[in-house]
């Protein structure tokens, strides 16, 4: 039987196709590894123990941390899925409640299934035209700690994966406070650090735990990830032992000496290559917000929507008449250009530092040839994509593990969901383990289901069945 699934690869890396999509090495244009497969070893003498590091793993996870701006910094070869697991299990133990953005990715739910900590969630505005959630207000979470002054921590995604930004700064002030951690899922950050044109990090604004997906926006392989700490409100040591926990013991040396190679890098010579970046970033932008039939995400929402500011590394373009799952496809097909993520409200195209101004110009060009075909018009409602706010009613671990029984998902409405649904990407639940299914989010739901988005998380996921609580 043929290796069908190297040999699909290797035939797409052969392909006139141009990554807007992740990991940030684009393909291996930012990469620099020499023979790969000749350093792939195992924890033999001298190359140190990513879980007891004390020599050379130790010494490059220092150096990442005065790159990065962090007091520690660990390596995560699991993705920042196991980063932010570990994050919510080190701040919360079973029964203690912890103050959540129902916008985040499904990592944290899962974290809290793991941990057994009762969420308190908040929600994130929404960015009027889009359809997408923006940031979370200061106000919304000085309100949820006010009312829930036992919480341990606090949890939000910044930026979220469209780019938004909340007021980190402001929001660490309030939780620290009132004793709490301030945890934040800066997956899609990692850059920011590197030049002004972006957002400023949370780790500079006070968060004391964060995550940052290394391989969505700097050139590193998929999976490879940081946990940074700030402060002295993190327990380090429960930290470490979960991280060890969650990880396997047998960490790819390639994955972090990967790390080590960016982070060198940074150091040494990305200031130019950042300031090109930014140079074909804004000639790209300038290009798209003149399209007459979609609408570019821009500066102009900073300060609106809880949003403090926004990542314009991200592009985000949005439609009122034309289902982007439709563009998103015929990018790829006709003009071997790959986007991120693509809904019917709006698509997304990931940039990096190790993208090239000739990829650039050939999605400008697309994007104009796009932007004057006749299209059939078939409006849909974007905002009938809005995450719906939960009502929880037992905690996501104590539904994740009770007797569960199969219904009808059009008849679903007022029991209590004993799974995930999860549209995807960008994987932020729209229900979750405890909370009551409400006919709101069945709509959503379907409504995503008949434009083309895909489910994910459920037993069935065609939506014809869902499971719930006995």
């Amino acid at each position: 039987m043929p290796a069908e699934l190297y040999e699909k690869l290797k035939l797409h890396s052969k392909k006139d196709v141009y990554p807007f999509h992740m990991p940030g090495h684009k393909m291996g244009r930012g990469m620099n590894f020499e023979n790969p497969w000749s350093m792939d070893i195992t924890e033999i003498d001298g190359f140190d123990n990513l879980h007891h590091a004390e020599g050379v793993i130790a010494d490059a996870q220092k150096k990442a941390a005065l790159t990065f701006g962090a007091d520690h910094t660990f390596f995560v070869v699991n993705g920042s899925s196991c980063g932010l697991m570990a994050a919510v299990m080190a701040a919360c133990k079973e029964g203690e409640k912890i103050i959540v953005s129902r916008n985040c990715h499904k990592s944290v739910f899962s974290g809290l299934v793991l941990s057994g900590a009762q969420p308190v969630y908040i929600m994130p505005e929404n960015i009027d035209g889009f359809g997408i959630a923006g940031g979370v207000s200061t106000e919304t979470v000085e309100k949820a700690i006010e009312e829930n002054k036992d919480a341990k921590a606090v949890v939000l995604v910044s930026p979220t994966f469209e780019g938004a930004v909340s007021d980190i700064e402001k929001i660490s002030e309030i939780a620290h406070k009132n004793g709490m951690i301030v945890i934040v899922d800066e997956a899609h950050g990692a850059h920011f650090k590197f030049n002004s044109f972006f957002p400023e990090t949370a780790l500079d604004m006070g968060a004391d735990i964060i995550i940052q997906s290394a391989h969505k926006t700097l050139p590193v392989p998929t999976q490879v990830s940081l946990v940074h700490v700030k402060g002295k409100r993190c327990d380090l040591p429960r930290l470490k032992t979960i991280l060890a926990m969650l990880q396997s013991s047998s960490p790819s040396y390639l994955f972090m000496a990967s790390v080590d190679i960016c982070r060198e890098y940074l150091d040494t010579k990305a200031e130019e290559d950042f300031e090109k970046y930014v140079e074909n970033l804004k000639g790209l932008r300038g290009k798209l917000s003149k399209l007459k039939n979609f609408r570019l995400l821009d500066a102009d929402v900073n300060g609106k929507y809880g949003i403090k500011e926004i990542d314009l590394g991200k592009i985000v373009l949005s439609s009122d008449n034309i289902n982007c799952i439709e563009v998103s496809k015929m990018l790829d097909e006709k003009y071997g250009l790959i986007m991120e993520m693509s809904c019917p409200g709006h698509l997304a195209a990931m940039t990096s530092v190790s993208d090239e101004k000739s990829g650039f110009d050939r999605l400008a060009k697309a994007f104009e040839e796009i932007d004057n075909i006749d299209f059939e018009k078939n409006a849909h409602d974007k905002t009938s994509f809005d995450i719906p706010v939960p009502k929880v009613c037992i905690s996501p671990r104590d539904a994740f593990y009770k007797e569960s029984t199969s219904c009808d998902f059009e008849k679903a409405a007022g029991k209590i969901a004993a799974e995930f649904v999860i549209p995807y990407p960008p994987g932020i639940p729209v229900c979750t383990p405890g909370e009551e299914i409400t006919a709101e989010a069945i709509e959503i739901l379907k409504k995503y289901k008949k434009f083309g988005g895909e489910i994910i998380g459920m037993k069935d996921s065609d939506l014809e069945k869902i499971q719930v609580l006995m």
